[in-house]
């Protein structure tokens, strides 16, 4: 086993077990499946490797039915999502954000609907989303809007949101993720934060 699987393993599989029930034998299954990485080897702006192959583990463990993730960038966090429903059989992904920088020529797939628009505007209308991956905007009003719009809006009883850069507390006037989840978090069942030795940006998930 490398370094950087002990690593995901140590650092993430405790809290994913107590959000999902995930085994540890399909945890790892799942962690050796995913086949796209991430920054560094990718360009500056992608997610870590490991955060990125966490949403693959998520998505290969919850079986949604319908995913958003909120910022794509280039796409390559999304490759992670493609990737997991082509290996699920089924599911429905939304890729939102505010321009146009995917680089399709890159993407696993094409299975996806694709929106340009600002998320708070997107986010005030009735959603159905079993998994929101959110990574656009990172101020703090901005983040704690979203999160107030889903638990407006999303009509689903059960859902889960993934939020990236939870450990990213460097400039706080702009990365304020933390600040947003944790006066937000109490309106959820559960929530874990993750970050590995390897990455300082890390992440969060809250259970609805």
């Amino acid at each position: 086993m490398n370094n950087e699987k002990e690593d995901f393993i140590k650092s993430y599989f405790e809290g994913f077990n107590r959000l999902t029930g995930v085994r540890l034998e399909d945890f790892i299954k799942y962690y050796d499946e995913s086949i796209y990485q991430g920054y560094p080897s990718e360009p500056g702006g992608s997610m870590w490797s490991s955060e990125g192959k966490s949403i693959y583990v998520l998505i290969r463990t919850l079986k949604p039915k319908k995913i958003l993730e909120i910022g794509n960038f280039l796409g390559r966090s999304s490759n992670h999502i493609l990737q997991a429903i082509e290996m699920n059989g089924f599911g429905d992904v939304v890729l939102l954000d505010i321009i146009e920088r995917l680089e399709y020529e890159k993407l696993h797939s094409n299975n996806f609907k694709r929106v340009i628009d600002d998320s708070l505007n997107y986010l005030s209308n009735p959603l159905q989303f079993d998994l929101i991956i959110q990574d656009g905007d990172h101020t703090h009003d901005h983040v704690k809007k979203e999160i107030e719009l889903i638990l407006k809006n999303n009509g689903l009883n059960n859902y889960y949101v993934w939020a990236h850069d939870y450990w990213q507390r460097k400039v706080p006037n702009q990365c304020s993720v933390w600040i947003a989840w944790d006066e937000m978090k109490d309106n959820f069942n559960d929530f874990q934060d993750f970050k590995d030795s390897i990455s300082d940006c890390g992440f969060s998930i809250a259970k609805k």
